[in-house]
């Protein structure tokens, strides 16, 4: 493995492998390596033997599909070299597809990652943190039982436990993406999304996180609806969106402003489907009584279609007509910006 900080231990776990992973393996040779074969347990178990089985007072994890960039180990072992209040660091992750070419390069994040922020969604990367061993000593390592989500749980038990975290803005991982990962993770990651905030929330917590339990529970509620729509089942889907805006009447509030941002952050999630094919499967399937939310995702998708033509040139224009043509669809009313027929008239007509 090449990295730019070479003092590191490496523990490869094969969890119970089928396909060539045993030759690849044997072909790297390398001191810093060492390989244990288990009967295939799941994520957490596997990331829990390469835990038991190293010695380094920082850890971190790299799932099967991804790689680090050259410089992460160096990048946040100095961060946490010069932060010792600092208990977890993490990087940004870029997104890549199954070629390896990259799909998107979302910007820095600069979301504190703290509670009750975390509660409300789980923004690190896996493969992208570093972390002082003895934050596990204290609060423990994956939790087996679950089938999704044992990342965000360890985040949740290390910050009620104390641990400060904090994000460096560099890029330290390629995540990678294949088609309908999302779509085929639906139920089981709607499971793991609730067993998650009720073991979080059956524990002592301070007030002030209690207080956000409705509103972190809503928003759950939006996010399992997501993967329902990605998943096409609509049913699911329509009752878990009813009942976050009944958990959380906010979201509705100023023409369902909040809600419709959490759905335009999953339109645009380089893991999902196309944003307006993820659009138009939550506008003809909405909840009973909240038409007018497919309204406010339409007005949303055009401006985020139509924006950055703003910013791009005439030769923009013309490439990506389509994409222009279908934020007229989603909000006719753009046509009476001057802009926008400048926009036309140079797109099909050259002029």
């Amino acid at each position: 493995m090449k990295q730019t900080f070479p003092e590191f231990e490496l523990i490869v776990v094969d969890d119970g492998s089928t396909d060539e992973t045993p030759q690849i393996i044997a072909s790297i040779q390398d001191p810093r390596m060492r390989v244990i074969r288990q009967p295939n347990a799941g994520l957490s178990a596997a990331r829990n033997t390469g835990l038991r089985a190293s010695s380094a007072p920082l850890v971190t994890f790299l799932d099967a599909d991804d790689y680090f960039l050259l410089d992460k180990l160096e990048v946040l072992a100095t961060f946490l070299a010069e932060h010792p209040d600092i208990g977890l660091v993490a990087g940004q992750a870029k997104y890549i597809d199954h070629t390896g070419n990259t799909i998107s390069s979302p910007p820095p994040t600069r979301t504190r990652l703290g509670l009750p922020e975390l509660l409300f969604e789980n923004p690190i990367c896996v493969s992208g943190i570093l972390l002082r061993r003895v934050w596990l000593e204290r609060v423990g390592v994956f939790d087996e039982t679950l089938r999704a989500c044992e990342d965000w749980d360890l985040w949740l038990r290390l910050l009620a436990a104390g641990c400060q975290m904090a994000w460096v803005e560099h890029y330290v991982v390629a995540y990678r993406v294949h088609p309908g990962q999302m779509t085929s993770q639906a139920g089981r990651m709607r499971k793991a999304i609730f067993t998650t905030l009720d073991k979080f929330f059956s524990q002592q917590v301070a007030e002030n996180w209690m207080n956000k339990k409705s509103a972190v529970y809503a928003l759950a509620l939006v996010h399992a609806a997501a993967y329902a729509y990605l998943a096409n089942e609509f049913d699911q889907a329509k009752r878990d969106l009813a009942e976050s805006m009944r958990s959380d009447p906010t979201l509705m509030d100023n023409h369902y402003q909040r809600l419709v941002q959490a759905l335009m952050a999953w339109a645009y999630d380089p893991r999902a489907i196309e944003p307006h094919l993820f659009l138009r499967r939550i506008v003809t399937n909405l909840p009973p009584k909240h038409r007018d939310l497919g309204v406010q995702l339409r007005r949303a998708m055009a401006d985020a279609l139509l924006v950055p033509f703003f910013k791009n040139s005439r030769e923009t224009w013309r490439a990506q007509r389509r994409n222009l043509l279908k934020a007229i669809l989603y909000k006719p009313d753009w046509l009476l910006n001057r802009g926008v027929l400048r926009m036309l008239a140079s797109a099909w007509l050259g002029i």
